[in-house]
């Protein structure tokens, strides 16, 4: 069965982090940029992650509140089983 696990939380600032999370089952790892808790940017790769912060490359999934993030990586756990 996958979860989702919180590995690491860097604070660029006191109001953005960039979270690492595994999914445990498929050996996969997401990151999440939050933005003031306001936008929460999703990267797939650590490629992508790389180019949004060197390039200003925008991410293929955002998303604008905490819940539908949530929602997203529930159904992205139910489709990689």
């Amino acid at each position: 069965m996958n979860t989702i696990r919180n590995c690491h939380t860097d604070y660029i600032t006191p109001s953005r982090t960039l979270e690492t999370i595994t999914i445990e089952g498929i050996n996969r790892h997401l990151y999440i940029y939050n933005y003031e808790g306001t936008h929460f940017r999703l990267f797939t790769g650590l490629l992508e992650l790389i180019q949004f912060f060197t390039l200003g490359t925008e991410p293929k999934y955002d998303f604008t509140n905490e819940g539908d993030l949530d929602l997203f990586l529930e159904k992205y756990l139910n489709d990689t089983n």
